[in-house]
């Protein structure tokens, strides 16, 4: 039998009793009431987001054939004045910059500043007396 402090003493019963039923009914119980208010709090939201999804992913693939219509399209109106694969050197090259600018600016807006970073995760050691 555990004590609890601020009680009279053993002649009281335990809250639980830590090697029986009392520990794993409880935690059935909780478990159960969890799945119930994440069922209720998100049964909802559920087909709506998936109807989201379905067409954000439409919407994704058509800009895909688009993009590559748009690309088709810049490289032919070059190989009317260069060489074919001139054309298509310059379209590769642009692609691969506009690539690297929305990297850039992807990662500039994921990661924080390094002046927000504390100063123990920049490897500055911080002076601590003792």
């Amino acid at each position: 039998m555990v004590e609890v402090p601020g009680t009279d003493g053993p002649n009281l019963p335990p809250l639980l009793d830590a090697t029986g039923a009392g520990g794993t009914q409880v935690n059935r119980m909780v478990r159960e009431q969890i799945e119930l208010a994440v069922r209720e709090a998100l049964g909802g939201m559920v087909p709506r987001l998936r109807e989201g999804a379905k067409w954000n992913a439409m919407a994704a693939v058509l800009a895909l054939y688009g993009g590559g219509a748009l690309v088709t399209t810049m490289l032919l109106l070059i190989a009317l004045v260069a060489p074919a694969w001139v054309a298509a050197l310059i379209v590769g090259v642009l692609l691969v910059i506009a690539a690297a600018i929305v990297r850039a600016l992807a990662k500039s807006r994921t990661h924080p500043e390094p002046s927000h970073v504390p100063a123990e995760r920049r490897g500055v050691e911080s002076h601590r007396p003792g």
